[in-house]
């Protein structure tokens, strides 16, 4: 009988001595719910990961399940949610960097870069090991042109958390071919986006994987500065001024009429311009912009050779589309000329090139006076605006646009406006304006314009596919008396007004 009493009290011990192993080694429920979250997140069922973040965040607040419900939403593309989100979380954990981190997210997404860096700043004050922190700002270096210390932030953030998509997706891009190839097809493997957004990414990565690490756009000659005549462009029967365009011969085979375009990138012509010139097909791209009638299907195409002016390109890309363009053959981007510091000379009809002065150090906080700094993003070269005295956001200089134009949202704080019906052209088609003001006062890059018209446009597609809210656009009529000089290699503009 003893004998078995002990049995049984040995039995007991064990049992009371392993019950904090076993609750040490079982997940608790809320561990559970936040791996159950943070897998809809990677499964790009948004919705569904912010209700579950949100049960989180209401059962018991934590940094991890507010920045889950902050990410969540902005992938979901609900700004509004996730800035009221963020500003909650802040106040209820000021000293978590996860949490600044995520306020910093909202405020980049909102187009408010100072404010999103600061966020970031304080993140990593706060833990220096901050890896959200660090991609935070490294994006920001990299729409200041601060190139090396966006790459060196971007790889930090990565190597501290290797699981985190977006820094794989921001590290993957910046590495040579093939290794980027290789991180790209993990990204997508791995982690998941909306339809659109994975579209971009495959798009871009099999153009990656069409030139295969060749430099492109490679001048036959050195031509230290130069200037080409810039042509004037009219539309309609009213032969109203539409832009300036630059005389292209493609292949040897073509002499065309581009647009000349601050908000386009390389050389878009039709899909039967590039059939004409025996342009090469590289991969398939979807053109986006301005318009309702959705991504224009074309695809990327080699060219042997263009030649503007004095200049000669060989080994070219350019994007072909099966859209006409009205009046002329295709676009230009200004980008193109990147290596230049490039004088836009709209009054003297003229494109000078000069060479660009010696690079400004990245860690200067301001640019040298008479230079402008920009937010680029891509080929995007985007301003602070205000228009009237309560408007204000981030605008793209766009000299192909042929209005300026707000967004809605902010045009509702422009009393002038009224109802009009404007067809605005843009890389996805024709949209009609809802409403316009005619006396508009413009403010940006220390130009003051007044008497500018300016109409309302939706530009959501475009700010979505960009990451960040673009206000409007500084179109043609505001640019076309002035000089606009761009030195793309540290994001810097100047606008000259016409003596």
């Amino acid at each position: 009988m003893r004998s078995l009493f002990v049995i049984i009290f040995r039995a007991l011990l064990l049992v009371l001595l392993s019950a904090p192993l076993l609750s040490a080694q079982t997940p608790a429920p809320a561990e559970d719910a936040l791996a159950e979250a943070k897998q809809l997140f990677r499964k790009a069922d948004f919705r569904a990961a912010a209700d579950a973040f949100r049960e989180l965040t209401d059962a018991k607040p934590s940094a991890e399940a507010y920045a889950g419900l902050v990410q969540s939403l902005l992938k979901a593309d609900d700004v509004k949610a996730a800035e009221d989100i963020s500003r909650k979380a802040l106040q209820a954990l000021p000293e978590s960097q996860l949490v600044h981190a995520s306020r910093g997210d909202v405020y980049f997404r909102l187009g408010k870069i100072p404010e999103a860096e600061n966020e970031y700043k304080a993140a990593l004050k706060l833990d220096g090991k901050s890896s959200r922190g660090w991609l935070g700002q490294g994006k920001v270096d990299a729409v200041l042109a601060r190139n090396a210390k966006s790459k060196a932030a971007i790889a930090k953030a990565h190597e501290l958390d290797p699981e985190d998509g977006d820094a794989l997706y921001e590290w993957a891009v910046r590495l040579p071919y093939p290794e980027n190839v290789a991180a790209l097809d993990r990204h997508l493997t791995e982690y998941h986006n909306d339809a659109e957004v994975e579209r971009h990414e495959r798009e871009y990565m099999e153009f990656v994987k069409a030139i295969a690490g060749r430099k492109v756009w490679v001048p036959a000659r050195e031509v230290e500065r130069t200037e080409i005549k810039m042509e004037l462009l009219t539309a309609g029967a009213s032969l109203a001024r539409r832009g300036y365009g630059l005389r292209v011969r493609l292949n040897d085979r073509a002499n065309v009429t581009l647009l000349l375009d601050t908000g386009s990138s390389g050389v878009t012509i039709t899909r039967k311009l590039a059939e004409k010139i025996g342009a090469r097909k590289l991969s398939e791209q979807a053109l986006e912009g301005v318009g309702k009638t959705g991504p224009a299907v074309g695809y990327k195409a080699w060219v042997d050779k263009v030649t503007i002016g004095k200049l000669e390109f060989h080994d070219c890309f350019v994007h072909a589309t099966p859209r006409e363009f009205a009046e002329v053959d295709g676009m230009i981007g200004t980008d193109v000329f990147a290596k230049y510091l490039i004088t836009l000379d709209h009054p003297g009809r003229k494109l000078r090139l000069d060479p660009l002065p010696p690079p400004r150090e990245e860690n200067l906080a301001a640019p040298a006076e008479p230079f402008t700094q920009t937010f680029s993003f891509g080929h995007f070269l985007l301003v602070p605006t205000e228009v009237g005295k309560k408007a204000a956001g981030l605008f793209v200089i766009d000299s192909g646009a042929n209005a300026n134009t707000i967004s809605p949202e902010l045009g509702n704080l422009v009393p002038e406006m009224r109802a009009y019906n404007l067809p605005i052209s843009g890389a996805s088609g024709k949209v009609n304006s809802a409403f316009i003001a005619e006396n508009a006062t413009m403010r940006f890059a220390k130009v003051n314009r007044t008497g500018e018209r300016i109409s309302t446009v939706d530009l959501h597609s475009v700010s979505k596919d960009l990451g960040v809210e673009i206000s409007g656009q500084i179109g043609f009529s505001a640019l076309e008396g002035m000089k606009v000089i761009i030195d793309y290699r540290d994001g810097l503009v100047e606008f000259v007004a016409k003596q």
